[in-house]
């Protein structure tokens, strides 16, 4: 080896990298494990989420965000609304399903008005208006997230 070269060692690098490889899988890893349909109705803002046996609304509103942040590419803090409560489905005869919107027209509200406080119960399926921003209903993914 000449004079004056100097190896640069690539053992330090390996635990570095093992450790952003570590950090960096969780978050490659999301991915709500809750097998709920979704459906989208015939306004490109509105789209109805399928109960199932077991499902509650941690679960819809999870869903319905999941569905509204990925397919509509809606922002953090964007609101859902019900549209319809959990019912009968519009779309699809004999299931049950929550109507959701991003308009809060649709959810029967005025412009800019936040909708009822969503407590999160049976009643924050059930009743039109209820709402909360994407990135709140988002947090409820985590509880049901499959990670590795």
């Amino acid at each position: 080896m000449p004079e004056g070269t100097r190896l640069t060692p690539l053992i330090p690098l390996i635990p570095v990298a093992a450790l952003i490889a570590m950090l960096a899988a969780p978050v490659a890893a999301y991915q709500p494990h809750i097998p709920l349909d979704v459906r989208a109705t015939d306004r490109p803002d509105t789209f109805e989420v399928f109960e199932q046996r077991g499902a509650g609304p941690t679960h819809i509103w999870c869903v319905a965000a999941d569905y509204a942040r990925r397919t509509l590419g809606a922002p953090s803090n964007q609101r859902i609304y019900v549209a319809s409560p959990l019912g009968a489905s519009q779309i699809d005869p004999g299931r049950t399903a929550v109507r959701f919107t991003l308009s809060a027209e649709q959810a029967g509200l005025e412009q800019g008005e936040a909708g009822p406080a969503t407590v999160l119960t049976y009643n924050s399926i059930r009743r039109t208006g209820a709402s909360m921003n994407l990135s709140q209903a988002l947090q409820f993914c985590t509880d049901h997230m499959d990670v590795p």
